[in-house]
């Protein structure tokens, strides 16, 4: 990195907003400075890369617009405003509410320290990495980790605002649990395992959630992760559903059958049940799951809608048969 460029002073933060998105002051931020030919070689890779894994991508993503027309917009804009009034007119149509709401999971959602967030955020943050604790390096909210690695935050505000986050992180519905609120969570759990994201699914659970699956225990996000990645590694072309078998105050308990094949193409039906307990801000703390593996031939798979979330309309397991 240059010398003479100070992130602290030539970025805004992640959490800064313009139009109500965060992230986008400092991706102008950094187009400017790349069409100048002042933004140093470590920000090019991720400058108005797409995917999930990097913040212009999350941006980009949300917003619905072309990376290249957003850096054209930049470049022709006189100044922030403009870029704002444009980005309202060619963003996919959002309320200002679904903006907002957006912005804030970016600002104050946490991390599940996996092995590679931590390999990788060592390498990115070495700062930071000096004073921070595996786990928290690997947990704590990202933009926080940017402010204080480039100097616009102190390690007093970085771990009260961990603190902070850790209270507010929440997933609704939260227990005591009505039957229809029950229902919802069993759906959310279903459709979250049916994205076959480990991280994703990661973080409905505490941070030191107990697992008990099959014949295996262990606890915590980073462990969680591990587990889902062998699990569908292994068990490929993966669906599920899930159905509510009985629930009260802060538990649920689950029937569930998923469908699979190995990488021989042997296909399999699985059948189990689960009982989950639930923290106040309604994530799980803990999972205890039985599952027996039924081999099944092609021909009588039952789960056959396209890779993803269950339609709405599909069949449920007591309307299968199950």
């Amino acid at each position: 990195m240059s010398e003479t460029f100070d992130p602290k002073t030539a970025l805004r933060s992640p959490r800064e907003t313009l139009a109500g998105y965060v992230i986008l002051p400092r991706l102008i931020d950094k187009v400017r400075l790349h069409d100048r030919g002042a933004l140093p070689s470590d920000y090019h890779p991720n400058l108005l890369s797409g995917g999930e894994k990097t913040f212009d991508g999350r941006f980009l993503l949300f917003a619905g617009i072309a990376p290249e027309e957003l850096r054209a917009a930049i470049l022709s804009s006189p100044d922030d405003e403009t870029v704002g009034q444009w980005v309202q007119r060619k963003a996919r149509l959002r309320t200002p509410e679904e903006i907002r709401g957006w912005s804030a999971v970016q600002a104050h959602s946490l991390s599940a320290p996996t092995p590679e967030r931590i390999a990788m955020r060592k390498s990115f943050y070495p700062g930071p990495a000096n004073f921070l604790d595996h786990s928290l390096l690997g947990s704590v909210n990202p933009f926080d980790l940017i402010d204080f690695d480039e100097g616009r935050i102190s390690l007093e505000d970085l771990m009260r605002n961990h603190e902070i986050h850790l209270h507010e992180e929440s997933r609704p519905p939260i227990p005591p649990f009505t039957r229809e609120t029950a229902l919802q969570k069993v759906r959310m759990a279903e459709d979250a395992w049916n994205s076959r994201n480990p991280e994703k699914v990661a973080m409905a659970y505490t941070a030191d959630s107990q697992w008990r699956n099959r014949s295996e225990f262990f606890s915590g996000r980073a462990e969680i992760v591990l587990f889902l990645q062998r699990k569908w590694n292994r068990e490929l072309d993966y669906r599920l559903i899930k159905e509510l078998w009985a629930y009260e105050g802060s538990r649920i308990s689950v029937r569930f059958a998923y469908e699979w094949h190995d990488d021989s193409g042997q296909w399999y039906r699985s059948y189990g049940n689960e009982n989950w307990e639930f923290s106040e801000n309604g994530l799980m703390s803990r999972r205890i799951a039985s599952i027996n593996d039924l081999p099944i031939s092609e021909e009588s798979r039952k789960f056959r809608w396209e890779s993803g979330s269950r339609p709405e309309d599909y069949p449920g397991l007591g309307e299968l048969g199950f």
